[in-house]
């Protein structure tokens, strides 16, 4: 695996964690509350707030997938990235309270929500130069 495979995973895990973290305190600005549902099992049932934090997620995975296969990774890179950003939900899952049906959904979409961005990334890479190409016969 070269070096521009590594940063790929590096740069692909780092943004799923840093714009997950960047939500969650959006989401903490509007909704108090959404900060603690993790940790007090009066707020377990407030599903709402479930519902905006997995999407958050869901979308920083898409993101993050968009950028590991940017900056060069393959499928293999985005796997891996997929599959680390499993191992810390099922850590977090571990640690907090347990609303399962949360817990289930995010892990079993950050791999699929990783390969759509990956897809994503893939179509706008391969029809760009066709969409160039194109244009610039237009021009002529």
């Amino acid at each position: 695996m070269n070096l521009r495979k590594v940063i790929s995973i590096l740069i692909g895990f780092g943004t799923i964690g840093l714009l997950s973290s960047v939500l969650a305190r959006l989401q903490g600005m509007f909704f108090p509350s959404s900060l603690q549902i993790f940790t007090d099992p009066n707020l377990a049932s407030t599903g709402l707030q479930f519902t905006i934090k997995l999407l958050c997620v869901l979308v920083s995975c898409v993101l993050g997938g968009m950028l590991t296969t940017g900056i060069g990774g393959s499928i293999r890179e985005n796997l891996i990235v997929g599959g680390l950003i499993i191992l810390v939900t099922a850590w977090l899952w571990m640690s907090t309270i347990h609303p399962f049906i949360f817990w289930l959904s995010l892990v079993s979409g950050v791999l699929p929500a990783v390969l759509l961005g990956r897809k994503v990334m893939y179509t706008i890479q391969t029809r760009a130069p066709v969409l160039r190409k194109r244009n610039s016969g237009a021009d002529s």
